[in-house]
């Protein structure tokens, strides 16, 4: 069976990452054995924290998973067990989920409405999810008053709105889910400072076609924290030379020019988004081997074109200015242009994927006449990828 599995962040109340919502569908859409096909196949496998890192994971779990004792495949410190809203609630379901909770896992109930039917589970979870969407006023505030009573904490997802956020973190829910958050709010008009835009500069000098190397290594050697990031990289073992860079015109040499795009890549967008911005890094270093993949998987021979657009089509989010704003001055090309300011082309077609799959968009994720059980591998081997690179770049640091 073909599963496609994505992941949606659940942030706290200060906007930091606190989990990831694994999001999967098989085949004959069965829930049941999506879920245990996403555990067996692509977790256990594959390795929960090539998927999450460090977060925590909510997995929905439908009523036969949990009478299955699905759950017990999974390490309870590092899952959030989210009881799907249209299961059964009886005796059997009742006392599966209370052996969970005594063996240390964290049970969560999802798309939340007060119903007596939910009585018996109330005392056994930890976290209860609200829906934004489907809740009104007067429904929301009686569903927190009645769930005021027990030791929980309040989720709220599909979040679409400064002024959701700001009314559910009022009534007092710790965790928050949804489009707003996962595409912060752009801030036009705010400018770029000048390591920034140094750093941004050498993100497109060094993808130019007739790239100069003499202008490479000028831009790296007017700012101080390229040049040290650069020649840290470069003295590393990943790059394992037998003798040690003293200066950027030798490290240039020694690297080459297709070598030196792919890492001065890395290494200026991490000086671009400042510590602040791992998350979004990891997402834009995801996107990029996503889109370097997908490329190669259909005969492409400009595969590192499609890895600089995956790369660069975040730089709105992690700068939190407007695409237009951000690329104005640099000297990219119209083609790659006309990817990032409008899904043109076939870097558009690829960026408009990677962006459906991080979405969860299902009718979004295709490209050319690929598999989608393909496209949802490119997508984990990005993601691990993208972890390996962001604890390299955090490191040397």
């Amino acid at each position: 069976m073909n599963f496609l599995i994505g992941r949606q962040p659940i942030f706290d109340r200060q906007r930091r990452i606190f989990a990831y919502e694994l999001l999967f569908r098989g085949e004959r859409g069965d829930g049941t054995l999506a879920s245990n096909q996403v555990i067996l196949d692509a977790l256990l496998q594959f390795g929960l924290p090539r998927v999450v890192g460090d977060s925590k994971a909510f997995i929905n779990f439908t009523r036969n998973n949990l009478l299955e004792g699905t759950a017990s495949l999974l390490p309870k410190e590092r899952v959030v067990i989210e009881i799907l809203e249209d299961v059964e609630v009886d005796d059997a379901l009742v006392a599966a989920v209370q052996g969970l909770r005594e063996e240390g896992y964290t049970i969560a109930l999802d798309d939340f409405a007060y119903n007596d039917r939910w009585l018996p589970l109330l005392p056994l979870a930890h976290i209860v999810k609200l829906d934004a969407l489907a809740e009104t006023p007067e429904t929301l505030a009686n569903n927190v008053a009645k769930l005021r009573p027990y030791n929980l904490k309040l989720l709220a997802e599909k979040i679409e709105n400064e002024e959701q956020h700001r009314l559910y973190a009022e009534l007092g829910c710790e965790y928050f889910q949804g489009y707003y958050l996962e595409r912060p709010k752009l801030v036009s008009g705010k400018r770029v400072d000048g390591a920034k835009h140094a750093a941004l500069m050498l993100l497109a000098e060094i993808n130019k076609p007739d790239a100069d190397f003499d202008a490479i290594c000028k831009i790296i050697a007017r700012d101080v924290g390229l040049s040290y990031k650069l020649l840290r990289y470069i003295n590393s073992s990943y790059f394992n030379f037998a003798g040690k860079v003293d200066s950027i015109s030798r490290a240039v040499m020694l690297l080459g020019l297709v070598e030196l795009r792919r890492w001065a890549s890395l290494i200026a967008l991490s000086q671009a988004v400042g510590t602040q911005g791992e998350d979004m890094l990891r997402t834009a270093l995801t996107r990029a081997k996503m889109c370097d993949d997908l490329s190669k998987s259909v005969g492409m021979a400009d595969s590192e074109s499609h890895f600089l657009a995956g790369l660069m089509s975040v730089l709105d989010r992690l700068l939190e200015m407007p695409m237009d704003e951000v690329l104005q001055g640099l000297p990219l090309t119209d083609t790659l242009l006309a990817a990032l300011l409008r899904q043109e082309g076939d870097l558009g077609e690829a960026i408009l994927c990677a962006d459906a799959y991080e979405r969860w968009d299902m009718k979004g994720i295709r490209y050319k006449n690929l598999d989608p059980g393909l496209i949802g591998k490119t997508f984990l081997e990005g993601l691990a990828w993208a972890n390996t690179v962001v604890a390299g770049i955090k490191s040397s640091a």
